[in-house]
């Protein structure tokens, strides 16, 4: 252990590799986030320099380092109209602050995990899009001392990690309020499966509003893979056995599509036979015909709030390790028609 200009006592790369058992050149290589190594040779190294309370610029060569500039966004895919819109808000928001955005995609291979090329990145931060990271994942980070973001994960995590979201459960609520209002006689939620954390709340705020405003109507769940394919398949025979409209929350608007594409195999008119609710207010839905009611995801401020976060802690300042919901709003368009009061 080596003694710092102000006397404090600081670990070595020397010092890691004792530990860890590993020569300081493999070490050296791991702690700069570069090298060809195994996952299982990385996390014996990071746990090692974590025990030892190793900093990679504690060993006063040069001049004093930049704090980095970047802040790095993992998604699962980016070829989708959800992506685009977090991209767009990020970018604007780090710009503003005078930070660049990365981009990163999960992989399968093991040695080219995008935990490791973050690592690898010395960036200021890491938005995870979507995606739930293990446990032994967030502590790499942490090891690291890489502040995340999680933005919409698909499920809940039991880690203490900020979290960056839509309120799902009241925006259901609000489709539903909606619907409850139309002169449906009868309700149906479509959820994908897998079932996501927010298409489950979505429907529980569905199903709780039509109990609450139209307690005699049934309200029935149906699940179906997330696809607008799979959406025609499963409301067209409902369409073809009925002749009272009714009204249909899909959990998002790809799935609202494929409810006009079953009217129009049914010969039923939106809004007349089926009143129709969809989520996300993705570009294309207000070129339907007719245009489709949805709740809009502010996904662009959702996306600022995550970069704001991550500026933040770049900063010092401390963030907390809890859920920030930015509310979603019901947009009324054609595919619903409340009925006049009498």
């Amino acid at each position: 252990m080596a003694r710092d200009p102000e006397g404090k006592t600081r670990a070595r790369i020397v010092d890691v590799a004792q530990v860890s058992g590993y020569s300081p050149s493999v070490v050296s290589r791991v702690l700069a986030g570069k090298g060809d190594v195994t996952i299982q040779t990385r996390t014996q190294i990071l746990a090692a320099a974590h025990e030892l309370g190793y900093e990679r610029h504690g060993e006063f060569r040069g001049r004093p380092s930049v704090p980095p500039k970047l802040i790095d966004l993992t998604f699962l895919y980016f070829d989708n109209p959800w992506t685009a819109q977090v991209i767009a808000g990020a970018w604007k928001a780090a710009s503003a602050l005078g930070f660049d955005i990365l981009l990163t995609t999960e992989r399968d291979d093991e040695n080219a995990d995008w935990v490791r090329r973050t690592q690898s990145r010395g960036v200021a931060g890491a938005i995870i899009c979507q995606i739930r990271p293990t446990s032994e994942e967030l502590r790499l980070l942490a090891r690291s001392r890489i502040p995340i973001v999680l933005l919409d994960p698909r499920s809940d995590t039991s880690e203490a990690v900020p979290t960056v979201g839509t309120d799902d459960r009241q925006g259901g609520f609000d489709a539903g309020e909606h619907l409850a209002g139309t002169s449906a006689t009868r309700f149906y939620g479509l959820v994908g499966t897998p079932q996501y954390r927010f298409g489950r709340a979505r429907m529980d705020g569905f199903v709780e509003a039509i109990n609450t405003f139209r307690p005699e109507a049934p309200v029935e769940i149906l699940q179906i893979p997330w696809s607008h394919w799979h959406a025609t398949q499963a409301v067209l025979p409902l369409l073809k056995a009925t002749t009272e409209p009714i009204g249909i929350f899909a959990s998002n608007d790809a799935m609202a599509t494929g409810v006009y594409y079953a009217a129009a195999q049914a010969g039923k008119a939106i809004p007349a036979d089926v009143h129709v609710v969809g989520f996300d207010d993705e570009p294309t839905s207000r070129l339907l015909s007719p245009p489709l009611t949805t709740l809009k995801y502010p996904l662009r401020e959702a996306a600022a709030t995550a970069v704001n976060l991550i500026a933040d802690s770049a900063r010092g300042v401390p963030v907390p390790a809890e859920r920030i919901e930015v509310p979603s709003q019901l947009i009324v368009r054609g595919s619903t028609h409340i009925e006049a009061s009498a």
